[in-house]
C-alpha cells in the first residue's frame, strides 16, 4: 500500500516562468528538471535535470575521505556517473517558492544515499531576468564530511549544425579508455579539444573536461549567437551530441582522488553555494 502523503510527494509536477523578452522556461520537480527552454515559441534548450551529489564519474565508484572508504552505486561500467542510478535526477524535488521570476526546488539526501555520507539538504534555485539570462544557484549543508557537485545538465539546441564555440580554457585533463582522468593536465592547443579562440564546432562528439581560466563568477564559454555561460566553477564538461550541446559547470571529474585538483569535499555543516547562469542571446 501507498502512503498518501508519499504518493503525493513523489509526483510529476510542472511549472512555468514567462517574461516580455519572449522566454518561456518550464519545470518539472522531477530532478529539479527544465524541462524546455522557449524563445518565441521556439525550443531553444531542455531536459536540464540535477547531477548529483557528484556529477560526473568516480573512478572505481568508491572513495576514501577521513581514512573510511565509501563504496557508491556503480552504475558506468567499473565507475559511478551523475549521482548513481537514484541520483538527483532521479528523485522527487519539493518545490518550496514560487514568484513571477524565480523558481526554488529542496531535497533531503539520507546519509548511505548511493553510498555518499552525511545527510544533505539541498536547494536549486532558477532565476529569469529580462535580458534572457537563467541563472541557476545551488546552496546546500550535510552533517558530515561528504562530497558534493551538483550540475545542471542542460541540453542546449545545435540549431543549425554551424555553432561557432569558445571556452576561457587553456588546457584539459586527460581521461583514459574508462572516460576518467589520469590525472594530467594537458594544453589544448593543436588539439581537437582548442576552443580558446572561437571556431566552428564540428560534427565531432566530445565529451571532455575543460579547466576553465580565472577565477569567481566570470564568463567562461560562448555558444554562438545563443547563450554565453557564466559561472564560479573551476572546470566545464563540453559534451555534444548529433542534436545538442552540453556544457556543464562543475568541479573536475573524479576529483577526489586528485590532490592536485579542486576538491569536492564539502564539510560538516558548512554552507555550499555555487552560481551558474546561461545568458540567451537570441533578439
Amino acid at each position: 500500500m501507498v502512503n498518501k502523503i508519499d504518493y503525493l510527494e513523489n509526483k510529476k509536477q510542472r511549472f512555468c516562468l514567462k517574461n516580455d523578452a519572449g522566454f518561456t522556461v518550464s519545470f518539472s520537480n522531477y530532478g529539479a528538471r527544465i524541462t524546455s527552454v522557449k524563445f518565441k515559441g521556439e525550443e531553444i534548450a531542455r531536459n536540464g535535470y540535477i547531477s548529483g551529489r557528484c556529477a560526473n564519474r568516480i573512478a572505481g565508484a568508491s572513495f576514501k575521505l577521513n581514512g573510511k572508504t565509501y563504496y557508491l552505486d556503480r552504475n558506468e561500467r567499473n565507475n559511478h556517473l551523475h549521482g548513481g542510478r537514484l541520483g538527483f535526477s532521479k528523485k522527487y524535488w519539493k518545490m518550496i517558492k514560487l514568484t513571477d521570476t524565480s523558481i526554488s526546488f529542496s531535497l533531503h539526501s539520507p546519509d548511505g544515499d548511493m553510498g555518499y555520507p552525511g545527510n544533505l539538504d539541498i536547494i536549486v534555485t532558477y532565476s529569469l531576468f529580462l535580458d534572457g539570462t537563467l541563472q541557476v544557484e545551488f546552496q546546500g549543508k550535510c552533517d558530515q564530511d561528504t562530497i558534493l557537485n551538483p550540475v545542471n545538465h542542460l541540453f542546449i539546441k545545435n540549431l543549425d549544425n554551424k555553432l561557432k564555440l569558445w571556452i576561457n580554457a587553456n588546457s584539459y585533463t586527460e581521461k583514459n579508455y574508462n572516460n576518467v582522468p589520469t590525472g594530467r593536465i594537458l594544453p589544448v592547443i593543436n588539439t581537437i579539444y582548442d576552443f580558446s579562440k572561437e571556431k566552428k564546432l564540428d560534427a565531432k562528439a566530445y565529451d571532455i573536461n575543460y579547466v576553465l581560466n580565472g577565477e569567481g563568477y566570470r564568463k567562461v564559454a560562448s555558444l554562438g549567437d545563443i547563450v554565453d555561460l557564466y559561472t564560479d566553477r573551476p572546470g566545464l564538461q563540453l559534451y555534444k551530441s548529433e542534436k545538442h550541446v552540453c556544457l556543464e559547470a562543475q568541479i573536475y571529474p573524479d576529483a577526489i582522488h586528485f590532490a592536485h585538483f579542486p576538491s569536492p569535499v564539502l564539510k560538516k555543516d558548512a554552507a555550499f553555494y555555487s552560481k551558474t547562469a546561461f545568458h540567451f542571446k537570441l533578439k
